[in-house]
Formats: structure tokens, C-alpha cells, sequence
């Protein structure tokens, strides 16, 4: 049997290329059961030579339309493609969107945006927030028995590479700090980060920036590294090796978003700054459970706050110890796996 799998994907500067990451890793862990993906929305600007061969088609959607119309896009390319299988990884899939996957007998995984819950009828309903708990679902679920809560970290879609890291010394000095808010735009997050720690922790210490190609700010963040000294910061767009970069680092400033789970699993200690109100709960989950520190939304965040923060959190080894040791126990990058087997019903025992 051929599985086939239609995911419907949202990303923007404005959201960011995280669903992008999910839906690859998703697909190809797919691809080495012998299955098919179908990859509906993204614009064709972010195929890569890898996705030539990871997704079976590749459908842009310049315009989204209503939810009425997006579902029947959807609905018709399972027919295309003989497959009731499906994954919503678009935040827009409002309750009229679910009803007509459910009239049109689709089996669908639906990943959702804990800040604007509304009524649930998917097959399996996944946030991989540590903040989510199914019983503050319930009443959003139409047929409780129907829909299987897949919540937590152990839900996280990440790179394989990331599940063979080779875990280093927890609570080691801190020389490299790693300062990333995801693929689009930064928020005046990096500009943030650099006015508080750049050159003021010490010589040992190295600011890291990560940027995505597609945010906004890019140029402007270039410019401001490129007028300090030399030594005190290094700025990266779309790094080829991101997870070794990761790994070489040794705290974390980052988002609320996919980041988060990638940070956990390298055995960072973090510092978050939300940069959207649906990343609220996940940082305030890592922050109850592992001890990160939440400090708001960018834009509410100081420049004293952060450095004051930090600081505290470099001369502090044994939060960081701790930190990091409760991070990694979240998060085992078996998330994917966990996914794809759930949706099509062949869970091993040990899932």
C-alpha cells in the first residue's frame, strides 16, 4: 500500500517558514515508508532542489480566498490524488474550513493556534506546547471521542539530525550566545538583542545572530553589526549548517517558536522573547516546566531587562545546569515520527 499524504501549509514573513520545516520533515519521514506528498500553498520561491523529490507536486496558493474555498482546494487534491489523508498545518482552519474535510470523509491532523482557539473536529488535534493540556480542550472539541489530542513537546517536529546530537556539558562557560527569531520578520527582536548584550558581557563572549533571507529587517540588522568592533558579533542568513551552529552555542535568546524545541534538545538554556500573542503559552510552558525566562513580547522587553537577564544567567551554573537538563528531558525528536504514524493509524507499541 502507497500512503499519500495532501499537507495544506501556511508561511509568510508574517508567520514565518516554520509550517514549511514541519511539512518537509513530515513528508520525509513519509518518503522512507514508501509514501507520496502533496504540498498545497507555499509560494514556488521557497522550493529548494531537495523538495524536487521530497513532494510529489508542488501547488502555490497566491490567493487564499475564503475557508470555503480554501477546504474545496484541498478536498479536490486528496480526490486528485486518491487520499484521505491530509494535514492542516495553516492556523486559518476555521470551524466552517473543518466541517467540509469532515463531510468530504478526510482524515486529517490539524495543527492549531492555542492564542484563538474555536471549535475542533479533526482526527488528531496537535500543538506541541508545553503549556497545552487536553482537558482545557474539551469544551472546544465537538465529539471528544472523535478527536485524539496530540499535545507537548514529545510532538515536536524536528530535523532527524537533531535527535543524534551528542549532548554537551551542561552548565559549561558561556562563550556563545545564540540570538534567532525564526525565518521571517524579527520584530526589532534582533535589534533588541544587540543593543543589550553585544560587547557588554565580556571579551569571551560572542553574540550569534541568525536571520532568515525573508525578513525585513536583514539589511538593517547588517548595518548595525557591521559598525561594532570586530569580534563581538557574528550575523548568519539561512547558515547551511544550523544545527551544528546551535550545537556550538551555549544560551539561547530566541522565539517561542519551532526554535524553542531545537534549543531544548541541543541542551540550551533560554531566554524568550514572544513574537507573536500565540507564543505567549508555549514560553510561558518552557518557563513553568524547565525554568526558562520568559520576559514578554518583543516590544515590551527592555534593553536593561534582557541584559539583566542574561547576565544573571551567565554567572549562574547551576540554573543553566538545570535548565538545560530539564529542556532536554522534553524533547527526544521522535515528534515526526509520532505524527505521521498516528495519521495513518500504524503506531508501533513503543510510539
Amino acid at each position: 500500500m502507497t500512503y499519500r499524504i495532501v499537507f495544506r501549509c501556511a508561511v509568510s514573513a508574517t508567520v514565518g517558514i516554520g509550517h514549511l520545516m514541519r511539512c518537509r520533515e513530515m513528508a520525509r519521514y513519509l518518503q522512507g515508508l514508501g509514501g507520496e506528498s502533496v504540498l498545497l500553498g507555499p509560494p514556488d520561491s521557497l522550493r529548494t532542489e531537495a523538495d524536487e523529490s521530497l513532494f510529489a507536486d508542488w501547488i502555490e496558493v497566491p490567493e487564499r480566498g475564503s475557508s470555503a474555498e480554501d477546504a474545496a482546494r484541498l478536498v479536490a487534491l486528496c480526490r486528485k490524488y486518491d487520499t484521505p489523508y491530509a494535514v492542516m498545518d495553516d492556523y486559518r482552519g476555521d470551524p466552517e474550513y473543518q466541517q467540509i474535510l469532515r463531510n468530504a470523509g478526510l482524515r486529517w491532523l490539524q495543527q492549531f493556534d492555542a492564542s484563538k482557539p474555536w471549535e475542533f473536529q479533526p482526527d488528531l488535534l496537535v500543538n506541541a506546547s508545553p503549556y497545552e493540556r487536553r482537558e482545557q480542550y474539551l469544551p472546544w472539541l465537538k465529539d471528544p471521542a472523535q478527536t485524539r489530542t496530540l499535545f507537548g513537546p514529545q510532538y515536536a517536529v524536528l530535523r532527524p539530525a537533531f535527535a543524534g546530537l551528542t549532548a554537551r556539558a551542561d552548565g559549561r562557560p558561556v562563550q556563545r550566545i545564540l540570538a534567532a527569531f525564526g525565518g521571517g520578520d524579527d520584530r526589532g527582536a534582533i535589534a533588541t538583542t544587540i543593543e543589550a548584550l553585544a560587547g557588554r558581557l565580556g571579551p569571551d563572549v560572542t553574540l550569534v545572530i541568525v536571520s532568515g533571507a525573508g525578513n525585513p529587517r536583514r539589511e538593517a540588522v547588517a548595518a548595525k553589526v557591521a559598525a561594532l568592533p570586530a569580534g563581538q558579533v557574528e550575523f548568519h542568513v539561512n547558515p547551511p549548517d544550523m544545527i551544528q551552529l546551535m550545537r556550538d552555542c551555549d544560551l539561547a535568546v530566541i522565539g517561542g517558536g519551532t526554535m524553542s524545541y531545537e534549543a531544548a534538545i541541543c541542551g540550551l538554556p533560554i531566554v524568550f522573547m514572544g513574537l507573536a500573542p500565540n507564543q505567549e503559552r508555549p514560553c510561558q510552558g518552557w518557563q513553568d516546566l524547565t525554568g526558562a525566562r520568559y520576559l514578554g513580547q518583543v516590544g515590551t522587553v527592555t534593553v536593561s531587562e534582557l541584559y539583566e537577564t542574561v547576565a544573571n544567567l551567565v554567572s549562574d551554573d547551576t540554573a543553566r545546569t538545570e535548565m538545560a537538563a530539564k529542556g532536554r528531558q522534553l524533547v527526544d525528536g521522535q515528534g515526526t515520527r509520532r505524527l505521521v504514524e498516528a495519521l495513518l493509524e500504524r503506531e508501533r507499541e513503543d510510539a
